[in-house]
């Protein structure tokens, strides 16, 4: 084979293998092709997704406003489906009339020249519903074309409260600037920022608030620093403040000379201005006048009380009056019968007996009937039987000779002899020994009698009245009182009733000594409360109007106000409340150091800290008293 022939072969041959490179590029750029096609359609599935749920209602407007595509989103800032708008409509039929030339224009611009034109803006575009929305919109261009990618944002609801926020605003503004009310704020520092015209002609404040004029919450309106703390806070405060709106150092404030003005200040923190200090809302009126009425309606009203306490005062004393009797108060029916029948036993000179327990007014009785009687110029004299022995008693009723027994010195009067003309009053006549009996019987019978150490009979013209709370005819029978004597003094008898008997008599006993005592303690007590009265109307009344005259008297040291209370009475009359208190206070008492204690804190209590009263219910010396409460701990009050 030639040369010729051999380069013909490799020319083939080279053509060949150049065709099978060429076959392999292409396959290879196939491959690439749709490799790259493949790639394309992942990434604008990617972008597709992404647009479609970015969260945000976007949209590709074309250069002819045709919009070309819209998301999911975007139905819900124009109410159509995407299918309804994508290539079909265009963007300037969801814009308002009113803002639609500026958006044209906008959308002319960016194409043109886009730095001359805002990315971010608000206009209102018109829902499928009706509705006008208030939409932000981002737009911006996307490379290399004359489309534009706009995203959307609904702020209608935030622009309705905006406007709602600027009327309220406005309506607190004119509620502020135009109420009667003196309206005005100051920051935290107390210093005044605004203020209305009412506070400005409250206080004669100028128009002209400046830096001159400084005025200030705390010194120049006189708050209190307690209200300041309240504010402080964070807590609304009321205050009224009284102003001599003539009067000088009102710091810079120059009042008016409008005299003396009741203020009523409401204070309430509006805001943070920092993370510690709010600023104050004040609210500030003028009730001078009505505190002036007030002021005169009080007036009245003690008055009308002290007209009321006086009236009662004045009714309370013609009841006690109404129901008094020389003396003895009641209006019980049995008591009522006495008193109808003291004149005419009054008159005769019959011996009376006058029985009934203990405290019930025996004494008062037998005065009342000398003092009824023609003896009531004469000598009222009482002997209590029970309290003498019989050696002094015979001697004291009558009298001795000098030289009768040893200290006798001189002649000594009996009480017979010192009651000549009058009346002597026998009390607890049942306590007599036998041979006083005997002596006091031969008086009654012939109105004779010889003193101690004499022969000689004294006459004498007296009328005696006894008085006993024990049973004489019991004592008869047991042989210690003389039956003709018991007859001798009972000529006329008085019963007097217990105060259990005679209930309805308590309420005008409390009055009357309650009177009484506010003149010996010089106190202004008016009465006793409900509770205490129902009390006493319970209780029996062993000592009957002694123990209540005593009751109240013990109520009087304790009480410190105008009505006597529960915790003023005995403690036998303090009810169960008193006694739990005793309980509970005896239950923590661990020896006998500590119930000495509170012994002696209960007797101090009870006399009101008087430590020499307290020593004499004690029967111990004062010194002693002393020094127990030192050794107790008891610290002096």
């Amino acid at each position: 084979m030639n040369d010729e022939d051999k380069s013909k072969v490799q020319l083939i041959r080279e053509l060949a293998e150049l065709r099978q490179h060429v076959l392999e590029f292409k396959a290879r750029e196939r491959k690439l092709l749709q490799e790259a096609k493949e790639a394309l359609k992942e990434s604008e599935e990617k972008y597709r997704m992404a647009f479609e749920w970015t969260g945000t209602a976007m949209m590709v407007v074309d250069e002819d406003t045709m919009i070309s595509m819209a998301n999911h989103k975007a139905e819900e800032v124009t109410g159509y489906p995407a299918e309804e708008v994508n290539e079909r409509r265009r963007w300037p039929e969801f814009i308002v009339d009113e803002d639609l030339p500026r958006m044209l224009e906008y959308h002319k611009q960016r194409r043109i020249d886009p730095e001359s034109v805002p990315n971010e803006y608000e206009f209102r575009m018109r829902h499928k519903s009706g509705e006008i929305r208030d939409i932000f919109i981002n737009v911006s261009m996307i490379p290399g074309t004359k489309k534009s990618l706009i995203s959307l944002i609904d702020i209608t609801r935030r622009k309705k409260m905006e406007r709602a926020l600027r009327e309220s605003e406005e309506r607190f503004r004119n509620i502020f600037s135009q109420s009667p009310i003196g309206n005005a704020l100051f920051g935290s520092d107390g210093k005044l920022t605004d203020m209305n015209g009412a506070f400005r002609k409250l206080f004669g404040i100028s128009d002209d608030l400046s830096e001159k004029t400084p005025y200030d919450l705390f010194t120049n309106f006189n708050i209190p620093d307690e209200v300041i703390r309240i504010l402080k806070r964070g807590k609304g405060a009321d205050h009224e403040s009284y102003f001599d709106f003539g009067a000088q150092g009102k710091g810079k404030v120059v009042f008016e000379k409008m005299g003396l003005r009741y203020l009523r200040w409401h204070l309430t923190p509006m805001g943070m201005e920092s993370e510690k200090d709010p600023v104050f809302l004040a609210q500030v009126q003028d009730i001078t006048e009505r505190k002036k009425a007030e002021e005169a309606e009080l007036k009245k009203v003690r008055a009308a009380a002290n007209e009321a306490k006086r009236l009662a005062a004045g009714l309370k004393k013609e009841i006690i009056r109404l129901t008094s009797y020389h003396d003895i108060i009641s209006r019980h029916p049995e008591m009522k019968k006495i008193f109808n029948m003291l004149p005419e036993v009054a008159q005769t000179t019959a011996t009376v007996l006058i029985t009934g327990e203990s405290g019930t007014g025996k004494e008062l009785i037998a005065r009342s009937l000398h003092e009824l009687g023609p003896r009531k110029k004469r000598p009222f004299i009482t002997i209590n039987c029970s309290a003498l022995p019989d050696t002094l008693l015979e001697s004291e009723l009558f009298g001795y000779k000098a030289g009768a027994f040893t200290d006798a010195k001189k002649d000594k009067p009996g009480k017979f002899a010192l009651a000549d003309g009058g009346t002597v009053f026998l009390d607890e006549i049942g306590d007599l020994s036998p041979s006083v009996q005997v002596k006091l019987l031969r008086v009654l019978q012939e109105k004779a009698f010889e003193p101690l150490g004499d022969t000689q009979s004294i006459t004498v013209d007296v009328r005696v009245l006894a008085a006993t709370n024990r049973d004489l005819s019991a004592l008869i029978k047991e042989g210690k009182f003389r039956k003709d004597l018991y007859y001798r003094i009972k000529v006329l008898s008085i019963d007097l009733p217990p105060l259990r008997e005679r209930r309805s008599d308590i309420p005008i006993l409390c009055d009357d000594f309650i009177e009484t005592f506010n003149t010996r303690y010089q106190k202004k007590i008016t009465g006793v409360s409900d509770e205490v009265l129902d009390t006493l109307l319970s209780y029996d009344f062993p000592g009957n109007i002694r123990e209540l005259e005593n009751i109240i008297e013990h109520a009087f040291i304790f009480c410190k106000g105008d009505l006597i209370e529960m915790e003023h009475l005995p403690l036998e009359l303090g009810g169960e409340a008193k006694e739990r208190d005793v309980v509970k206070a005896m239950s923590g008492v661990k020896n006998l150091k500590e119930l000495e204690k509170l012994y002696l804190q209960n007797v101090l209590a009870e006399t009101g800290g008087n430590k020499t009263l307290a020593a004499k219910r004690l029967s111990i010396h004062k010194a002693t008293l002393f020094r127990k409460l030192k050794q107790l701990g008891i610290t002096k009050k």
